[in-house]
């Protein structure tokens, strides 16, 4: 399959500062810049809420139900209620904040606190707050939706049960962790190494794998809906790792080529759907399909491309539409 012609963007806006966070709902876009801005936009484009965090910006999370704005930074952490006046609910100094991940319910956000997670409920009255980690929290996700978190920092990911203030998972790693993802089901848990390979644990239990050839860091990874395939980078190409039945062990990736001259820098999956977006150092855009018809040890190419000669450095997706985030400031949305 050839790339298709790129589409006319459905809007652009501009933060005035690098974008180094998005998150996308029905409902409209959060965008965060380096130095602690924070947009609200509706659907359209047009502006809803600019906040502030005060601080230089690490992570945004958007509650599912779409009514919590969560943003970390350097220093501190705050929540905002998205509701018509955009009210600050929370603004705590903490630790490095570069992790924050909201429950399946949205009645509880994680935290990271430097080497610490904490966990607050919806209107940020404290709840629990884990033991301390080998090294600063570096990625979060819940796993099962509400009952566990998983923390990950140096030398591996630590699954906490904070309703029962225990550890349940201590899963080794040789390095750092760069990224991190769990299954939709809740059996892995996936994270990205700063030594160009991708290492999986299967719950429970632990048992481990490892993928290595990557030629940079694995940095960026997803779980499509289904949690079928897992998508990562680690240089131009992307490789889309077949998580069915017993796991991706002794198989090859489905490789996505083509698309990207740079390295890949951001990645989002159409809720519900198996198509991917990705950008890359360039600012090169493309769009994927996984078909029924693809399997491990293949190759696809992108359906749609755009060049914008501008660092992606963000990208978020919603029903229908994708919206990627540049150093310039800009942030474009798409038809997906």
């Amino acid at each position: 399959m050839t790339a298709a012609t790129s589409t006319a963007p459905r809007w652009r806006a501009d933060l005035e500062e690098p974008v180094v966070a998005l998150a996308a709902s029905a409902g409209g876009v959060v965008v965060g810049g380096s130095e602690g801005a924070v947009v609200v936009l509706d659907a359209d484009g047009a502006p809803r809420h600019r906040l502030t965090l005060g601080d230089a910006l690490l992570a945004l999370a958007v509650s599912p139900d779409g009514t919590r704005l969560a943003a970390g930074g350097s220093e501190c952490c705050a929540m905002w209620d998205l509701g018509a006046d955009g009210r600050l609910l929370r603004h705590a100094a903490t630790g490095w904040c570069a992790a924050l991940a909201w429950s399946d319910r949205s009645d509880r956000l994680a935290v990271a606190e430097g080497r610490q997670v904490r966990v607050v409920d919806r209107d940020s009255s404290r709840c629990w707050t884990s033991p301390l980690l080998t090294s600063t929290c570096t990625g979060l996700a819940w796993v099962r939706g509400e009952r566990r978190v998983a923390a990950a920092a140096y030398q591996g990911v630590t699954v906490f049960e904070p309703s029962a203030d225990k550890i349940v998972e201590r899963l080794p790693a040789p390095g750092a962790i760069a990224g991190l993802a769990v299954a939709p089901n809740g059996r892995w848990v996936v994270g990205g190494s700063q030594d160009a390979t991708l290492h999986g644990w299967r719950l429970p239990g632990g048992s481990d794998f490892r993928m290595s050839g990557f030629p940079t860091t694995v940095a960026n990874l997803a779980f499509e809906s289904s949690g079928r395939w897992l998508a990562c980078d680690g240089g131009a190409d992307i490789a889309c790792w077949d998580f069915s039945g017993a796991g991706p062990t002794g198989r090859e990736a489905l490789l996505a080529v083509g698309g990207h001259a740079d390295r890949v820098s951001a990645l989002a999956w159409i809720p519900g759907t198996r198509t991917l977006a990705s950008g890359d150092v360039g600012g090169g855009f493309a769009l994927w399909r996984i078909e029924p018809g693809d399997r491990r040890g293949g190759r696809i190419r992108p359906i749609r491309t755009a060049a914008t000669g501008d660092p992606v450095t963000a990208l978020a997706a919603a029903p229908g539409v994708t919206v990627s985030g540049h150093r310039s400031g800009a942030v474009i949305c798409r038809p997906a």
